[in-house]
């Protein structure tokens, strides 16, 4: 009975200690230091997760944007009779352009 006791103890006591760990981590970072040389408390805005989503967000609109100017690039040298061998080369450009995209 003394040893399930003492067993019991000393798995409520690692519980506590794990779970104070993960309170007080974040991501496996080490906790910033508060203060400078000076005394004052550094300011250093975290990187959260909706200011991640924002940033793709704006990167994939910039993205959108591009493929679009793209698209009208092709539309105007390719939606038209292409009389000239500098025509056909002008619409053969915007089509290789047209098919690059970016990779992340």
């Amino acid at each position: 009975m003394e040893l399930s006791r003492t067993i019991g103890a000393v798995a409520l006591v690692l519980g506590v200690v794990l779970a104070a760990g993960f309170a007080v981590g974040e991501d496996g970072a080490p906790a910033p230091k508060q203060g400078t040389a000076t005394g004052t408390p550094t300011a250093t805005p975290a990187i959260t997760g909706q200011m991640k989503v924002q940033e793709r967000e704006a990167q994939r609109r910039a993205a959108l944007e591009e493929q679009l100017r793209r698209k009208d690039a092709y539309d105007r040298a390719c939606n038209k009779p292409l009389r000239s061998d500098t025509d056909f080369d002008l619409c053969r450009t915007a089509y290789k352009r047209l098919q690059v995209t970016i990779t992340q």
